[in-house]
């Protein structure tokens, strides 16, 4: 987690009102998204939009607790709400009002790799969504996590260069590379 100052840091000075932010990792940066998501709500009220069912109250509150005796005070700024399917991250981001509450989209690709749904569909509904995802930074700033798809995937990765490309800061973390690579079985 030595990247989560520095993230943090970056992101907070960075994204403002009519930007949006992406943050690309291995598992889409989770514990630090989960790390900014209390950095956020120490100081007010925020949104956090779950697409990879990664959200964890308790390493959240933990990190709270070392901040501030508040801790249900704060914990109660956070507004969460989760998708399962990408039909459903749409539909969540159509239904999120617009307000100065900065946003967080914890691994918004996650719900789009669905090989059961067509490529084409992902794409008219990534796209869909990153037009809710535009309207959503009017008043705050949005930060969107994701991480890269699998080699098996690589025909996704479409996606990706969609969201990248309507991002208007990236942070990229690479994968860190493994010291021992386990030998091939045929």
């Amino acid at each position: 987690m030595s990247l989560l100052p520095e993230l943090c840091a970056t992101v907070a000075n960075s994204v403002a009102t009519d930007e949006l932010g992406l943050i690309i990792g291995p598992h889409a940066e989770r514990l630090q998204m989960l790390a900014l998501s209390a950095k956020l709500a120490l100081n007010g009220a925020m949104r956090v939009l779950d697409g990879g069912n990664s959200y964890n109250a308790l390493f959240v509150a933990r990190y709270i607790r070392r901040q501030t005796v508040q801790l249900d005070e704060t914990l109660n700024r956070i507004l969460l709400a989760r998708a399962f399917t990408c039909y459903q991250m749409v539909t969540l981001l159509e239904e999120t009002a617009v307000s100065p509450a900065p946003i967080l989209v914890l691994d918004l690709l996650a719900t789009f790799g669905d090989e059961s749904i067509d490529l084409g569909e992902s794409v008219r509904l990534l796209r869909l969504a990153i037009v809710q995802l535009q309207r959503l930074c009017h008043l705050a700033p949005v930060v969107v996590s994701i991480r890269p798809f699998p080699q098996q995937q690589t025909d996704r990765t479409i996606l990706m260069e969609l969201v990248l490309n309507a991002a208007t800061h990236h942070f990229v973390r690479e994968p860190l590379e493994t010291a021992v690579s386990q030998p091939s079985l045929f």
